[in-house]
């Protein structure tokens, strides 16, 4: 009997002893899948990781080839046509497309404009206002939206607006200039100025400019300052009126060519063109030049437009795509005559107009 209880006693031991071998077994495989399991799962998630990490960096790159730019343009004149060429000019050797708006003289078409390129979340803009006051409405709502915006000839109000660039003609020493030219060429003469649209920056700078010297300088008479709003018709309508008034003056300023060339052909229909009236303007367009060399118009101030929006374009680029920009553009202005016409910078987009600008802008920046 003893026996038989020892033998059982030993066989239950063993069974016992096989059971949690086989157990142990089992628990080491489950182990092994399970760390196998886990080493796979952290393979993929870095995998997984790297190609997240890569990824950004393909699609800026694909970003930066696909930029849009808002462009916005003022009114209907030719200056802003030629401006808006140079700045599609230079887009195109990008790759950038640009969206195109006409603002017409209107301030509210101007806050649409501006709201309709925000919505369409476009990767910069470039306005050039008719006043410093709707620049610096653009400069909030672009800021606000976080797209970048440079202001084109407008100049900018006092206001907590801020913007990448603010490119220009320096309108206050092109005033200067004509007091100046004035006072050596026709010193002791009257002067009559048909001017642009008053309110809107650039003319307002001039006009600060000329009045001031030429009381410093004493050598001319300013008859009188009469707007045309940069429209042909209306420096016509001026010039007939002068001619019928009566008044006495000898010189007539016209503050664009566009118009220049609508004072001149008045003054030929009434014989009085360098006879003794004389005219003389600004910008340097084709017209212009043509004026020049015919002895219409005897000089005129050379200032780009077309160098002016490829200017525009390549420091709004140059700063989204992260590279300094002056915080001011002030383009070259030359004095342009008979004798020396060639000196010209000419309005049309082309090879050597974009360089002209591309060479010019580097030179700030060095």
């Amino acid at each position: 009997m003893k026996k038989k209880v020892f033998f059982l006693i030993v066989l239950a031991v063993c069974i016992l002893f096989a059971f949690s071998v086989v157990l142990g077994g089992c628990k080491a495989k489950v182990s092994e899948e399970t760390t196998a399991t886990e080493t796979q799962s952290s393979q993929t998630k870095a995998e997984a990781t790297e190609a997240e990490s890569t990824a950004p960096e393909t699609t800026a790159a694909v970003e930066k080839t696909e930029l849009t730019f808002g462009y916005i343009m003022p009114g209907p004149d030719p200056w802003y046509g030629y401006a808006k060429n140079g700045f599609v000019y230079s887009a195109d050797k990008k790759g950038v497309k640009v969206v195109v708006v006409n603002s017409d003289y209107d301030q509210e078409k101007e806050l649409a404009n501006i709201d309709d390129l925000i919505t369409q979340k476009v990767d910069g803009i470039n306005i050039f206002s008719f006043n410093p006051d709707g620049a610096q409405i653009a400069a909030q709502k672009a800021n606000a939206a976080n797209i970048p915006l440079t202001v084109e000839m407008s100049a900018i109000a006092e206001g907590p607006g801020k913007v990448v660039c603010d490119i220009e003609f320096d309108w206050k020493n092109l005033g200067v200039m004509l007091a100046e030219y004035l006072a050596e060429k026709h010193p002791g003469e009257k002067v009559l100025e048909i001017t642009g649209i008053i309110g809107q920056g650039p003319i307002d700078m001039m006009l600060e400019g000329y009045k001031s010297k030429i009381a410093e300088l004493g050598k001319n008479e300013l008859i009188g300052v009469h707007p045309a709003d940069y429209n042909r018709e209306k420096a016509m309508d001026i010039m007939q009126n002068m001619l019928q008034s009566g008044q006495e003056f000898t010189v007539v300023h016209v503050a664009n060519e566009d118009m220049a060339m609508g004072v001149l052909q008045v003054l030929k229909d009434a014989g009085k063109l360098n006879n003794p009236i004389t005219v003389i303007s600004n910008n340097g367009s084709p017209e212009g030049l043509e004026a020049i060399k015919n002895g219409e118009l005897e000089a005129t101030v050379s200032t780009s437009p077309g160098v002016e929006g490829i200017i525009c374009f390549e420091v709004l680029y140059r700063h989204v795509m992260g590279q300094k920009v002056p915080e001011k553009v002030m383009i070259p202005m030359t004095w342009i005559n008979k004798d020396n016409i060639d000196e010209a910078v000419s309005w049309e987009v082309n090879e050597t107009t974009y360089n002209f600008a591309i060479n010019f802008l580097d030179s700030l920046i060095k």
